[in-house]
C-alpha cells in the first residue's frame, strides 16, 4: 500500500512528469519478454505484443493518473494498491434481505471473522469532509467478463461496511461517510451503473478538476508509441517474405490488389449500377386476357 499526500505529489503532475511517465509504460512495454506466435512470426509477434502490452499498462496509468491528480488537488491523500479485509459480517448482511438504505447505515468491524482480503485500487480520503471512498479502476473500453464483475461489485459493496473501521487503524479516526464504487473511465466494462463513473463525472464527483491530469497522460501515451510504431514494425516488414507477383528488385509486378485498383474505371459502369438504390418493378400491371 502506497500514501499519497498533497505534499509529495504537487509536482508529480507536471507536464514533464507526465512525459516521463508515458515514456516509462512505453519502455517497458518494449523490453517485455513475449511469446512468438507461429503464424505471424517473430518480428510481427513483438510489435503486436508491444502494442498490446501498452493498451494493457494504460489502465494502471489511468489508475495512478487519477491518484496523483486527487492528491495534488490539495484536498485528499490517496492510497493506492490497498489490501482489505471482507468479513463474514460484511458478507452475510449483504447476502441477506436488507436494503441498499439500511446497509448505507451500517459500519463493521473490519477485524473481525475475516472471510477475505482483496486489493482495493484507490482508497481516497477527505479529513476536512469526514469522507472516504474505496474504487476499483478500469480502462472500460472493452466489456468486462460477467464472471469477473459480479464479485468486484460484491466485494466493493462488502468494503464500504467495513472501510470506517479499516481507516481508522491506519490513522483517520473520525471518518462518518465512505462509498465504494468502480472508474469505469472509457465506460464500457458492463458494470452496474448504480455503483460505477465514467471519466466524464469524475471531475463532479471529486469535486476536483483530475480529468485533465489523465486526459493529458493519455494523450502522451499515445504520441510516444506512434513516435516508436516505424521502429517496431520494421523488422517485420523487411523480413516479411514476398509472394510471386509482389515487389522484385525495382520492377513493380502486378499484384491482385494493384490489378483490381486498375480495373476501376472498367468496371465504373458497373459498380454505379450496383452501388445506385433500391428500385422497384414498376406499377403492376394485370396480364391481358
Amino acid at each position: 500500500m502506497i500514501l499519497t499526500t498533497a505534499s509529495d505529489e504537487t509536482a508529480l503532475i507536471s507536464q514533464e512528469t507526465i512525459k516521463r511517465a508515458a515514456r516509462s509504460v512505453v519502455d517497458s512495454a518494449i523490453n517485455g519478454d513475449f511469446p512468438v506466435d507461429p503464424v505471424i512470426g517473430q518480428d510481427l509477434s513483438r510489435a503486436f505484443s508491444t502494442v498490446n502490452s501498452i493498451v494493457k499498462r494504460h489502465g494502471l496509468l489511468i489508475q495512478h493518473g487519477l491518484g496523483q491528480a486527487l492528491a495534488a488537488s490539495g484536498r485528499f491523500d490517496v492510497m493506492h494498491e490497498v489490501p482489505m479485509p471482507i468479513t463474514e459480517a460484511a458478507h452475510e448482511l449483504l447476502t441477506s434481505e436488507n436494503s441498499d438504505r439500511d446497509l448505507a447505515r451500517i459500519q463493521l468491524k473490519s477485524d473481525a471473522n475475516v472471510l477475505r482480503m482483496i486489493t482495493v485500487d484507490l482508497i481516497v480520503i477527505d479529513n476536512d469532509s469526514h469522507w472516504a471512498g474505496a474504487y476499483d479502476v478500469k480502462r472500460g473500453n472493452g466489456a468486462t467478463e460477467s464472471r469477473k464483475r459480479r464479485p468486484i461489485e460484491h466485494d466493493l459493496r462488502a468494503a464500504r461496511l467495513v472501510l470506517a473501521s479499516f481507516l481508522e487503524k491506519h490513522g483517520y479516526e473520525d471518518i462518518r461517510k465512505v462509498t465504494t464504487g468502480v472508474i469505469d473511465f472509457y465506460g464500457a466494462s458492463g458494470f452496474n451503473k448504480d455503483i460505477k463513473l465514467t471519466r466524464e463525472q469524475l471531475d463532479d464527483h471529486f469535486g476536483v478538476p483530475v480529468l485533465a491530469t489523465v486526459e493529458a497522460m493519455t494523450e502522451e501515451l499515445q504520441k510516444v508509441l506512434h513516435s516508436e510504431m516505424r521502429k517496431l514494425l520494421a523488422p517485420a516488414l523487411r523480413n516479411m517474405p514476398r509472394g510471386e507477383s509482389e515487389v522484385l528488385g525495382d520492377n513493380i509486378v502486378a499484384h491482385p490488389v494493384v490489378e483490381a485498383a486498375e480495373r476501376k474505371n472498367q468496371n465504373y459502369s458497373v459498380s454505379r449500377a450496383l452501388s445506385a438504390r433500391p428500385t422497384g418493378p414498376g406499377p403492376w400491371r394485370t396480364r391481358s386476357a
